[in-house]
């Protein structure tokens, strides 16, 4: 396989960082089940990577206008970007330029993580606001939550109080087949498509019982984890994280 160097410095500089910044969006947010398809997938890739790289742009070009103002010009250092022979100084200076330039690739990693992770944050929030606030988006936005499975919807504890801390989730279960009820506290769900039957969920400080009518008692062990194919009903309740459940 024959490698075209410009491929993969455009790879390095505008893929990969849309790669981090994807992965960080993920952490946050649930991605969506439908086939995108490889161009769709790369151009949102290319369109991370590049937003990353004009964020560094922006913030660079503000320093050097605050340092400006040390000269009462705040054009100073980009005159002095002007008269500088880049070209010269990297022929004649290998390593160093080298350095700098593996530098700003690593932080170009840093900061598209960061991207992602504020764009998976605060974009479905942005959005809601300009439903709520748009009458001609409300009309048309059926939902905005279209594409994430209801298990996560059901799950994902919401943030309330003014230090906007996560409540805490709490869940009974009623198995298939007369097996018993299991009652805790959600520690972890996985978030799979509605179509998908077998949805696996870990509780915490796990409880059982055999018959409705019965007492709860602990189950000696960290936690349990259950299938939500084998369940005939699940409660869900979310309580403050400075409170305990009923």
């Amino acid at each position: 396989m024959k490698l075209d160097l410009s491929t993969v410095f455009l790879v390095i500089l505008c893929v990969i960082p849309g790669l981090f910044a994807q992965r960080g969006r993920n952490l946050v947010r649930p991605r969506s089940f439908e086939n995108q398809g490889a161009t769709t997938e790369l151009g949102e890739l290319v369109a991370l990577g590049i937003t990353t790289h004009v964020l560094l742009f922006l913030f660079f070009a503000f320093l050097l206008l605050l340092a400006g103002v040390l000269h009462w010009n705040l054009l100073f250092y980009f005159h002095q970007i002007d008269r500088w022979h880049g070209q010269t100084w990297a022929t004649t200076h290998v390593a160093e330029g080298l350095s700098l330039a593996c530098i700003y690739v690593f932080l170009t990693f840093a900061v598209s993580h960061w991207l992602g992770v504020f764009y998976g944050t605060w974009t479905p929030l942005l959005t809601a606001f300009g439903i709520r606030r748009i009458p001609y988006l409300r009309r048309r936005v059926r939902s905005l939550i279209g594409e994430r499975p209801i298990v996560y919807e059901a799950f994902s504890p919401r943030r309330e109080g003014p230090d906007n801390t996560p409540n805490l989730v709490f869940v009974e279960v009623e198995m298939k087949g007369g097996l018993g009820f299991y009652a805790g506290q959600l520690h972890q769900f996985s978030i799979l498509s509605d179509e998908e039957p077998h949805k696996p969920i870990y509780l915490a400080n796990a409880w059982f019982k055999l018959l409705r009518a019965d007492e709860y008692q602990v189950i000696e062990a960290d936690g349990i984890l259950l299938d939500l194919a084998e369940t005939v009903q699940v409660s869900v309740r979310q309580t403050s994280s400075h409170s305990e459940p009923a």
